[in-house]
């Protein structure tokens, strides 16, 4: 977060003591929070090996129908995968790079050659360690994304006008497109490939650990997108479908990437100490969620945000670093349970946290019941829609990163899902929230209400 430390008050702690090859999966990944969830394990454990050569199976199977079926003329077989041994010595040189050893910890297409080549010693056994079968699936559907772009005509587009397909809208469009694959794989499992429902989260995850190092503009001519924008892109293909894919623009398509705005906020990473956010949270807050309010019940206000021993009992307890009170309309804070949500995650980690608890005193204010999955919903969708009103803030507003934030403890934990009685909805994944909360993001708090 980026706010003007000017005279913050410290309010509740008071109360308690990277990138090389063109068109490739994206940057070297950085490390994603330690409680990020382990991959889903299947039995038995498949080899990187298994995971990649039936992944490619699969890939052209699937595009060998939906190509035709969405566009109108038949798939061409792609021409070769390559997995690259890039740690041995004398290892075959992949087309469209000079040796092996430069396809380290990477993915790419090679159009000149129509081959999809990857690092086979450390990226694709790196990935189906951490994010299982799903993480494989990522970066090989993504590269198979370009060569949909191939077949489409669009690289030669491109060529033309590029100024028509910047990098992150290229990258976005084949983030998408391996979205539309999960969710056949998803919908209809393939023998030795474990996809589904969980695995969808592990996706995410593999796109965020993907993600654009902060700062990098979306312009940027390496620029593939942050966390939030990579996410997005695969969800709008994995629900929308090829053919949004492939109509993908920066007119119709969102970028959140930035630069940092200061050279304070380029100091901190983007990240706000916690008593700051505090103080920078409420007066921004407060009257926002008053606004949303006013427009179903006139001159409503939302509450001032007080320590969580003010709404005591079980269901309170149960919603975690931050508390919507039922019994008064309340909103409270748990420092030591919000401490640790920020330095886990990041500063937007833990402001969405009370956000959502924001949001359920505004739910309740209109007439909305607050407990159950339909509650659970609208919450976090008015955290997006919150989170949205951010982007050009002025005195508090988003930094790069925060986005990102908001994506990882979305998938990682339930907590701004959670309704008055600390519960969630049983079958709902981290995806679905992520879903829900841009969904308010792009179309506003009106969306997330209530019928009238």
């Amino acid at each position: 977060m980026s706010a003007s430390l000017v005279g913050l008050a410290l309010l509740l702690l008071v109360t308690s003591c990277t990138q090389v090859i063109t068109g490739n999966a994206g940057a070297a990944p950085d490390q994603l929070p330690a409680s990020s969830p382990p991959p889903a394990a299947s039995s038995p454990p498949l080899s990187p090996e298994q995971v990649s050569a039936t992944t490619v199976t699969a890939l052209q199977d699937f595009w060998r129908a939906q190509f035709p079926a969405a566009f109108g003329r038949p798939w061409t077989d792609i021409t070769g995968f390559v997995p690259v041994h890039t740690t041995q010595p004398g290892a075959s040189t992949p087309p469209c790079l000079r040796r092996a050893a430069d396809l380290a910890d990477q993915a790419f297409y090679c159009p000149a050659a129509d081959v999809v080549a990857w690092d086979a010693d450390r990226l694709l056994p790196q990935q189906v360690e951490r994010f299982g079968a799903a993480g494989a699936v990522v970066v090989i559907a993504h590269e198979v994304g370009h060569a949909v772009h191939r077949r489409l005509g669009i690289d030669a587009q491109r060529a033309r006008n590029p100024a028509r397909y910047p990098t992150i809208l290229f990258e976005s469009m084949a983030d998408c497109f391996a979205g539309v694959a999960l969710a056949h794989f998803v919908d209809q499992p393939v023998d030795g490939l474990p996809i589904g429902l969980d695995e969808r989260d592990q996706a995410l995850l593999a796109l965020v650990a993907f993600r654009d190092p902060l700062g990098v503009d979306a312009a940027d001519a390496s620029a593939h997108g942050n966390a939030f924008d990579r996410v997005s892109a695969f969800q709008t293909g994995y629900a929308e479908g090829a053919g949004r894919c492939a109509g993908m623009t920066l007119e119709n398509q969102t970028f959140t990437q930035r630069r940092f705005g200061s050279a304070d906020d380029l100091a901190r990473r983007g990240n706000l100490p916690l008593d700051a956010l505090l103080g920078a949270f409420e007066p921004d807050a407060r009257p926002w969620f008053s606004s949303v309010g006013a427009t179903r019940v006139p001159g409503w206000q939302a509450p001032p945000l007080g320590p969580a021993a003010s709404c005591p009992g079980r269901a309170a307890a149960a919603q975690g670093p931050a508390v919507f009170c039922a019994a008064d309309g309340s909103v409270a804070v748990n420092p030591t349970q919000l401490a640790a949500l920020h330095q886990q995650f990041g500063d937007y980690a833990a402001a969405v946290e009370m956000a959502s608890r924001y949001a359920l005193a505004t739910l309740n204010a209109v007439g909305g019941s607050t407990v159950g999955p339909a509650a659970g919903g609208a919450v976090v969708c008015l955290s997006g829609a919150y989170t949205g009103h951010l982007v050009d803030g002025v005195a508090f507003t988003l930094s790069p990163g925060d986005l990102d934030e908001a994506v990882q403890v979305l998938l990682a934990e339930d907590w701004v899902a959670r309704d008055s009685g600390g519960r969630t909805d049983p079958a709902e994944h981290g995806f679905d929230r992520v879903a829900t909360f841009r969904a308010g993001y792009l179309a506003g708090p009106q969306s997330c209400l209530p019928a009238a």
